[in-house]
């Protein structure tokens, strides 16, 4: 099942994302923070303009947070989703993609008529990718990095 998070899934929700954190590489290069996305928690229940879903099926097995904002040169409103994250061991089944599926009609409901979404956790990204095309979306930016 695909529902909004509640208060009471922070915690949960914080350790699935130090698990996200300890299987990307590219995320390794900062330290990790509890409190960081506890207030992430917070700031995502308070503000119409962001949502996260959870995938809850005898326990959170999947969760996807995103943002509304408007294009720098119009009001026209785009959704991007800021993470998605599905436990090892219910990929590869329908989690991911109900929480993508839930997004759009979140999305579409608050009047965005563009969804981006990124491939940057360095997990599996040829398979993330394909499972994106699979869902209709298809490449449009490049995105590249400096660290310093």
């Amino acid at each position: 099942m695909i529902r909004p998070m509640v208060e009471g899934d922070i915690p949960t929700l914080i350790d699935m994302g130090e698990r996200f954190y300890k299987e990307s590489p590219e995320y390794k290069l900062y330290p990790f923070s509890k409190e960081k996305l506890h207030r992430l928690g917070y700031q995502i229940l308070n503000d119409i303009d962001y949502i996260c879903l959870v995938y809850d099926k005898g326990g959170i097995k999947g969760m996807l947070a995103g943002a509304l904002y408007e294009q720098f040169f119009s009001y026209g409103r785009l959704a991007s989703e800021l993470f998605i994250f599905v436990d090892q061991n219910a990929r590869g089944a329908v989690a991911g993609k109900r929480l993508i599926q839930a997004f759009e009609m979140w999305a579409n409901s608050k009047g965005a008529t563009e969804i981006r979404v990124g491939v940057s956790s360095g997990i599996t990204p040829d398979r993330t990718v394909g499972f994106y095309e699979r869902l209709g979306y298809y490449h449009t930016a490049i995105q590249l990095r400096k660290v310093f």
